[in-house]
């Protein structure tokens, strides 16, 4: 039988828009130390731990002077002048554990050289093996960073968009009011197509599955979504190894809480399509039974159930009242929980089991979306904070003569954060030019009522979800006895005792005593 191996490969862009630097990223992921001349910023990471590979892959139009890392991702930075411009494309990419260190670096150079740059990219490469934490799985992985801008057959850099005129279905240009054409903005390269990210995906999964086959390995990888793979599940959040070792000391992260959340509501989810596919297969079992006995309800089989169970409370001397007592107790909850929510029949049963599966789907995907909204908002919040608890250093260092270099180096993170709330903060001011903290604070307030009332949805489908599982559980407890020759409903009473007494000297046989519970 295969196993299915790790699989994670994720793209996004870097931006400016959304605070980001690819000199600092660059240096992040090469565990290295670069200038950024376009902000006057450094960035050093060369305590980082883990780095065991940073490499730069270059196609063949491209200048020697692109292997120097801080050389490319600075004329990346001056090249695009839009205060909003995405700098480049991000891989994060899972290695695999049954692989050795060795054997995933071949694996990703080749990934690098045949898919990447083949396509005419220029591609910087990491590879990193943090350190395991105690009980965790190791989470050996690659970083690709490629420039979003291409470059020409000389060597130069090429435009990332150009306009092409808009035309009519019989191939006129269409005209706005003042007669003008119209233009829309395509892309040069087929390097942002969705078709593209799901080559490269496939691509690195054929790569990977081919080595496990290889090794004689069972482990298979897939490229396919849950989706597309017909699996209800909503997929979880990549953590990173810092949101990681921050939930592995018990500190709880918003990554983290979102993916708890995520595997709860995966198991509701489970176990509604169980109650489900219970429900639709003892539906078709009880219909034909029902038929042939003139339709009893969910209550009449219950009921029975219940007779059934006080019978073999009698065959006991101790505690026999009290036994029924609590039979017929939970006997006449269960009916009312039915008659309150008008469910009498096996049909109505399965129809509220796929109303409340519905319901959670709705209140999953809602809160998934309020979940993101609030983490934005949250992140104006929190690089308004950021911004003006650094903002006196800056203007010490701003005010300082003599000294200055030695104050960046002894104050380069409080610095660090200030330069980066700071293009925060310019992207996000509201039309008159100033910080918006009251309307995010609003936002986050109103945000954080509604998810709260989202969690309380749930939990309120999750008790409903319980209350019908334990009903299944009564029906299909009856269901199984009646195997062993119990009863239905419109036996008459002769036939009720006898075979009431059977089913007790039978349990005695077994030696073994049913539950009590209904």
């Amino acid at each position: 039988m295969r196993k299915m191996g790790c699989y994670h490969f994720h793209l996004n862009q870097l931006s400016r828009g959304k605070g980001q630097s690819a000199i600092a990223s660059a240096a992040y992921r090469a565990g290295t130390k670069l200038e950024c001349t376009y902000y006057g910023e450094v960035s050093d990471y060369t305590r980082k731990g883990g780095v065991v590979l940073a490499e730069i892959h270059l196609p063949q139009q491209a200048p020697e002077r692109f292997k120097d890392r801080e050389t490319l991702w600075n004329e990346v930075e001056w090249i695009e002048g839009n205060k909003k411009a995405q700098l480049a494309h991000s891989f994060d990419i899972a290695l695999m554990n049954e692989f050795s260190m060795g054997e995933n670096i071949e694996l990703a150079r080749r990934f690098v050289e045949e898919q990447l740059v083949a396509r005419g990219m220029i591609a910087d490469l990491a590879i990193h093996d943090p350190k395991k934490a105690k009980d965790k799985i190791p989470n050996p992985h690659m970083h690709i960073m490629v420039p979003i801008r291409p470059l020409q057959e000389d060597g130069t850099w090429g435009q990332k968009q150009k306009k092409v005129p808009v035309l009519t279905p019989d191939g006129q240009t269409v005209l706005n009011q003042k007669g003008q054409p119209v233009f829309r903005a395509v892309h040069t390269t087929d390097w942002s197509r969705k078709e593209t990210l799901e080559e490269l995906r496939s691509a690195w999964a054929k790569m990977c599955n081919e080595l496990y086959e290889e090794k004689g390995l069972t482990e298979r990888v897939d490229a396919r979504s849950y989706e597309e793979r017909g699996i209800d599940k909503i997929p979880m959040v990549h953590e990173g190894p810092n949101v990681q070792a921050m939930e592995a000391r018990g500190i709880s992260t918003a990554l983290g809480s979102l993916n708890r959340l995520i595997r709860a509501l995966n198991d509701m989810k489970e176990r509604a399509k169980n109650l489900l596919q219970w429900s639709l297969f003892r539906e078709s079992q009880l219909m034909e039974r029902m038929v042939f006995l003139h339709q009893p309800t969910l209550a009449d089989y219950l009921r029975n159930y219940c007779d059934k169970r006080n019978a073999v409370a009698e065959s006991y001397a101790y505690g026999t009242q009290k036994a029924k007592n609590t039979n017929l107790k939970q006997f006449a909850e269960t009916i009312r929980f039915l008659e309150e929510q008008d469910v009498r029949t096996p049909e109505q049963l399965t129809e509220k089991i796929q109303e409340l599966d519905t319901q959670l789907k709705e209140v999953s995907q809602r809160l998934n979306q309020q979940l993101s909204a609030l983490r934005s908002v949250n992140s104006n919040l929190y690089a308004m904070k950021e911004y003006f608890e650094t903002r006196p250093v800056y203007l010490e260092l701003k005010n300082k003569y003599f000294g200055r270099e030695k104050f960046k180096e002894e104050h380069k993170k409080e610095l660090s954060g200030y330069y980066r709330s700071e293009r925060i903060l310019k992207e996000n001011l509201d039309p008159s030019g100033k910080i918006p903290e009251g309307q995010w604070k609003r936002e986050a307030a109103r945000l954080s009522e509604e998810i709260a009332a989202l969690r309380k949805e749930d939990k309120r489908i999750y008790a409903m979800l319980r209350k019908y599982e334990e009903v299944k559980n009564h029906v299909e407890a009856l269901m199984a006895e009646e195997g062993e020759g119990v009863s239905l409903p419109e036996t008459n009473k002769r036939e009720q005792s006898t075979e009431t007494k059977e089913a007790v000297r039978t349990m005695k046989r077994k030696k073994k005593h049913h539950g009590m519970e209904l």
